[in-house]
């Protein structure tokens, strides 16, 4: 396998577990052992070495060495009263979860939302997170982010099937509308809760991921929102996803103990703090 890129300018990303370079300088970034060539220790490894490697061990790697040379800005909510900490913002936490699960460097800088600061008003005039730097320009919009990360870099591929990419979508707003409610005989709990066993029903024929095996953009899409409804309901409603919806459970405890996840989610007390003002009204 020959190699065209110099090692200096290679990120090689989604290392199986076993698949070590420390001994050689290399930098770890995330669970999927993502490791950076650093500049002047290129020399440490030759392209033959490497291609060696790639040879002996294919079933390791799962993906291509992509070329990059510099990390990607990521704007994202600030947390309430305390802008040095990462917010609740799920839409944020979608994209953070792909560059994280795709093992692309990215530096992520905080938004206050209750101050929003002129430089961030420049940079998305909708005052709305996230928003990321493509070739210096400011792209809004985690559908838009997400999918021009998966053009960008699309290895480890996460695309859903298009029949599979609508799995879920209502359980975000019937968890809104249900969180909101002030009336028990609205309809909006038992609306929830159909949209909850759709989803479990789903999983148990197609699981454990919504594309089967393997975490795909929708399951990226549907964690964060899921965590959302797990932390506020249970704290404003003491309310949680009935048991006997076991495949569902499964899924939410597989999603939040990725380490992309736990890398990326806000503290349980600042997202029931971000939900604090929406049911104040």
């Amino acid at each position: 396998m020959a190699l065209a890129l110099p090692l200096s300018k290679l990120l090689v990303l989604g290392l199986k577990e076993g698949a070590t370079f420390d001994r050689l300088g290399y930098l770890r970034r995330s669970g999927c052992r993502c490791y950076k060539s650093l500049g002047r220790s290129s020399s440490h490894l030759s392209t033959q070495a490497f291609s060696s490697h790639v040879a002996q061990h294919p079933a390791r790697f799962c993906a291509m060495a992509v070329a990059t040379t510099e990390a990607v800005e990521v704007l994202v909510k600030a947390a309430n009263g305390d802008p040095s900490r990462l917010g609740d913002c799920p839409f944020s936490q979608r994209v953070l979860l792909t560059l994280e699960e795709k093992g692309i460097p990215y530096n992520s800088k905080f938004v206050d939302m209750e101050n929003k600061p002129a430089w961030f008003l420049e940079a998305n005039p909708e005052g709305k997170v996230p928003v990321v730097k493509d070739d210096g320009k400011w792209v809004a919009d985690s559908d838009v982010i997400t999918q021009l990360i998966e053009t960008k870099f699309p290895s480890p591929s996460l695309v859903t099937p298009p029949e599979k990419s609508s799995v879920g979508s209502k359980i975000f707003s019937s968890f809104v509308k249900f969180l909101k409610s002030k009336d028990p005989s609205d309809g909006s709990e038992a609306a929830l809760l159909e949209e909850l066993k759709t989803l479990d029903e789903y999983l148990a024929k197609n699981g454990p991921f919504v594309n089967g095996s393997n975490i795909s953009a929708v399951d990226l899409s549907l964690a964060p929102k899921l965590y959302h409804l797990k932390i506020a309901l249970g704290h404003y409603k003491q309310w949680s996803v009935p048991q006997n919806l076991t495949n569902l459970n499964s899924y939410m405890e597989a999603l939040f103990k990725r380490e992309s996840f736990q890398k990326t989610m806000a503290p349980a007390e600042v997202v029931v703090k971000g939900w604090a003002k929406h049911l104040s009204a």
